[in-house]
């Protein structure tokens, strides 16, 4: 199923605040460019959501198979394709 929003890209934005938070979320500790690419057509949502993210999630306060079951239940419950 495609996403209902398409997310940007860090090549569609001049914003270097966000192309930094796009790409950190592809290919840092998050994995996920889908999500943030959507929470990031809002910019100002994404720059304040990530480091509430990074407090909840972050620093190995989640156990990394307990956090992978939980992007996986969520993907399910939003009926993404994750």
């Amino acid at each position: 199923m495609a996403s209902r929003i398409r997310p940007v890209t860090p090549n569609e934005t001049d914003d270097p605040e966000l192309r930094q938070l796009l790409e950190e979320g592809a290919e840092g500790w998050w994995r996920d460019a889908e999500m943030f690419g959507v929470i990031g057509r809002v910019p100002a949502l994404l720059k304040s959501i990530v480091p509430v993210f990074a407090s909840f999630f972050g620093g190995g306060r989640i156990e990394p198979h307990v956090f992978e079951l939980m992007r996986i239940k969520t993907g399910q419950m939003n009926d993404c394709a994750y």
